[in-house]
């Protein structure tokens, strides 16, 4: 949403205070229109009744997944995927959901699918215990029964440092608790680009040729080996491989790189531009090779080492749209063998949420031949939406009640297929970014010269299409004040404290509430 763009000339609308300002703007002046919507949601909420009443007909419809009255703690509930999972939950179960998070302001806070909130201690550097602290001490206060993580990048080694602490802590007063989450050891394995890219390759799986770079010059021997590649004995060069440079850790500044082609034309601009990033063994890179085929991301919710609910669909470096995969499609098939080749490894303790990015290679007639892992996220994935219509999703949660803690092949269902999203499948957009995206910023752009009215007017469909075809992942009528937090308190704190702090940002993720430094 409203990315900045670079240009000799960028016009005042571009820029940091004026972009702040107008977004604000924006804000107030939609807000009527989201207020009429909170009313009308309530109003039909009221009509329905409040959602306790419906678990007598849920209990019976999911019975079997369901004991008895547990308490579940969902972390993350700021994001798009977090507020999900709870709602699902909330909506086909009996159960009491709690939610936390780090902002007083999370849009989850105010949602009705959520009992209780928490708000949690910030990560800061090293300093992340009280973080830790903060998680565990809702586990004991709540005598939680299942703590569901969804994980921002910045928090995802310390979620898996908390699952083993409150494990021990059950186990020390003898009583039962489960997590949705990985333990720091297997994060760090997927989280880190040139760890997982290193055990793919173990398993015996495709990879894309990759290097770990703590320093400039384990780059540049790469890249100056490929740009003084000699011709064969037929007099014909070798085809060049092209490279993407990709921070190993948490950079939003080099993110705005990560789609350089390296090497650059000629020896001396490829030096120049490796030089200048701060490459450095406390700061590493991961040069990989670069793949031409279109991108795919996926999400699998795994419990002892079983996929138990997956999807599948495009993917961009900036994900905002949502559009499912058939869940026969070979493609979504080979993915899904894929992410269970790597849960079959992990055996019988590899629980959490697991998502993965492919690069797929296709030939001249239209068919893929080969897919290439290039990313892994060891968490929680924004196309959890997806399953906002399958309340059979609740059931694969609660099915980390049913089988023994240590043998999942002997479950009832360990050879039962994942749930995936139910046909018909809503494909998912978030109108605050489209309407700054493909309405508001084209018009602008054509306004000061920078952009062509054909341009204009194919946004324009764009924006049209989604409004009337697709569903907002924020708004849900039955539960409408989410929404209006979204947009109208927690992003217009998150501008004023830019102006207030002139902290410059390049570009925002509505769906995650991640603003991306400048």
């Amino acid at each position: 949403m409203a990315e900045a763009k670079k240009s000799a000339v960028v016009p005042f609308y571009y820029r940091h205070v004026w972009r702040n300002i107008l977004l604000l703007v924006l804000s107030a002046i939609c807000a009527p229109i989201s207020v009429a919507l909170v009313f009308v949601g309530l109003a039909v909420s009221k009509l329905h009744g409040h959602r306790n009443a419906t678990f007598s007909r849920e209990d019976r419809e999911h019975g079997a997944a369901i004991q008895q009255r547990k308490t579940i703690l969902v972390t993350g509930v700021s994001m798009t995927k977090g507020l999900a999972i709870a709602r699902n939950l909330a909506q086909h179960t009996p159960h009491r959901i709690i939610g936390a998070d780090i902002s007083a302001l999370s849009p989850g806070r105010f949602s009705n699918a959520i009992a209780k909130y928490y708000r949690l201690d910030t990560p800061s550097g090293d300093d992340v215990e009280p973080y830790i602290d903060s998680i565990l001490t809702i586990i004991q206060r709540e005598k939680v029964n299942l703590w569901i993580s969804c994980s921002s990048v910045v928090a995802a080694v310390e979620d898996g440092q908390v699952v083993r602490l409150a494990e021990k802590r059950a186990k020390e007063q003898g009583r039962r608790f489960e997590a949705i989450q990985f333990r720091e050891d297997v994060v760090e394995k997927f989280h880190e680009k040139d760890k997982f890219i290193d055990y793919i390759e173990s398993l015996g799986l495709t990879t894309p040729e990759s290097h770990r770079c703590t320093s400039r010059d384990d780059a540049l021997d790469v890249l100056m080996r490929e740009l003084h590649r000699t011709p064969t004995k037929s007099g014909r060069t070798v085809r060049r491989k092209q490279f993407l440079m990709k921070p190993i850790g948490v950079n939003d500044k080099a993110r705005d790189n990560m789609m350089t082609l390296l090497p650059l034309p000629t020896p001396d601009a490829t030096a120049k531009y490796i030089r200048s990033m701060n490459i450095s063994k406390s700061n590493p890179f991961q040069l990989q090779q670069f793949i031409k085929g279109k991108e795919y991301c996926t999400h699998a919710l795994v419990i002892r080492g079983k996929v138990k609910a997956f999807t599948s669909c495009p993917s961009l470096e900036l994900l905002m749209h949502y559009e499912p995969l058939p869940a026969h499609s070979i493609l979504s098939q080979e993915m899904l063998k894929f992410t269970e080749r790597v849960c079959l490894d992990g055996g019988a303790s590899f629980t959490g949420h697991l998502s993965f990015d492919f690069l797929v290679e296709e030939q001249r007639d239209g068919r893929h031949t080969k897919f290439y892992p290039i990313e892994s996220n060891p968490r929680a994935h924004t196309a959890v939406v997806l399953f906002e219509q399958t309340p059979e999703m609740a059931d694969a949660y609660l099915d980390i009640f049913n089988s023994a803690a240590s043998n999942s092949s002997s479950s009832v269902n360990s050879k039962a297929m994942p749930v995936f999203p139910r046909t018909p499948t809503y494909s998912y957009y978030w109108i605050g970014h489209d309407l700054v995206s493909f309405l508001i910023l084209p018009i602008l752009d054509v306004i000061f010269g920078r952009g062509t009215t054909q341009d204009a007017f194919s946004c324009l469909m764009v924006f049209w299409h989604h409004l009337v075809y697709w569903k907002d992942g924020t708004f849900m009528l039955e539960d409408p004040l989410p929404f209006f937090v979204l947009y109208h308190v927690y992003w217009p704190a998150r501008f004023l404290e830019a102006l207030m702090r002139g902290k410059d940002w390049s570009r925002i993720n509505v769906s995650t509430t991640k603003m991306f430094e400048g």
